[in-house]
């Protein structure tokens, strides 16, 4: 399974169609990033073995095996996942279970959820009753996909867990929403900006401009939503994409470093060797056209 993200960090999921918008992933992160990156659809995973971190605009969390989470509709994430890291990934469009516009299933019980920005990502931990019958029904409806013809079992489960999760979130005392809303919107907006723009020479105020702060604020929320200065994730960034080149043609060295924002080869050379502990050329050799692990 590959996740696509573009250049906006909007994630194209693989095996979500509009017929049934939902699908399942059975993932091993084992020492895996997951990149930034948001989607409309919501998301529930449930962590079978090891450790996963999870990372948003303003939280850092912690997830072992047997927990679980929920992730809200476009709220910009990262993932990462140590030794033995397996998860199952349940994402879904709402209108599974809202139906047609403005319809008392939207309303009511999806549009609550949705609108609530107090709730981008809610830990299932197991710890009360209502959690582990949660984890429980996640369970079953990863064992329903072994089988055919399971669509509308699967969205009766669905529905019976998004009941437990409005009386979750309903239990639960909500920190204040409109700071970590802001961070996310500036944070999504300066990270697409260098995305998009990676190849060229990119100074702070370029960034910072590009989500209508100030520098030393472009600073700050990089800080304090990634945990990286903007140059870093730059960096970090080029480097993903270098090393994407360096799998998939046969580009030389230079004009790999060339087309990812690094001028000169041997700059481009010392700098992937630092990130990598390899050179270029080595990577090529171990990783190129398909020798490799995945990409993400």
């Amino acid at each position: 399974m590959k996740i696509n993200v573009k250049e906006n960090q909007l994630e194209d999921i693989e095996g979500l169609f509009p017929e049934y918008p939902y699908v399942l992933h059975h993932v091993e992160l084992d020492h895996t990033l997951v990149p930034w990156h948001w989607h409309e659809e919501l998301e529930f995973d449930y962590v079978i073995s090891g450790t996963l971190k999870l990372g948003t605009a303003d939280r850092s969390l912690i997830f072992h095996g047997g927990e679980a989470f929920f992730i809200n509709s476009n709220v910009l994430c990262t993932m990462t996942g140590e030794e033995g890291c397996v998860v199952d990934s349940h994402l879904f469009h709402s209108v599974l279970l809202s139906g047609h516009f403005k319809s008392v299933y939207e309303t009511r019980y999806v549009d609550p959820v949705l609108q609530n920005r107090k709730t981008e990502v809610l830990e299932i931990r197991g710890k009360t009753k209502r959690q582990k019958e949660i984890i429980n029904k996640l369970k079953k409806t990863a064992l329903l996909q072994k089988q055919e013809n399971t669509e509308l079992q699967t969205r009766n489960l669905l529905s019976e867990i998004w009941l437990l999760l409005l009386e979750e979130i309903q239990s639960l005392e909500q920190p204040a929403a409109y700071e970590s809303a802001v961070n996310q919107e500036r944070i999504m907006a300066m990270l697409s900006f260098i995305r998009q723009n990676y190849q060229k020479k990119l100074t702070l105020e370029a960034i910072a401009r590009s989500a209508s702060v100030s520098k030393r604020e472009c600073m700050r929320c990089f800080q304090r939503c990634i945990r990286k200065t903007p140059f870093e994730y730059l960096l970090d960034y080029r480097i993903d994409q270098a090393k994407k080149l360096l799998r998939t043609t046969d580009l030389s060295i230079v004009d790999t470093g060339l087309r990812t924002g690094f001028y000169g080869g041997a700059y481009f050379g010392k700098v992937f060797k630092r990130s990598c502990g390899i050179t270029p050329g080595q990577y090529r050799k171990q990783y190129g056209r398909g020798k490799g692990p995945g990409s993400i």
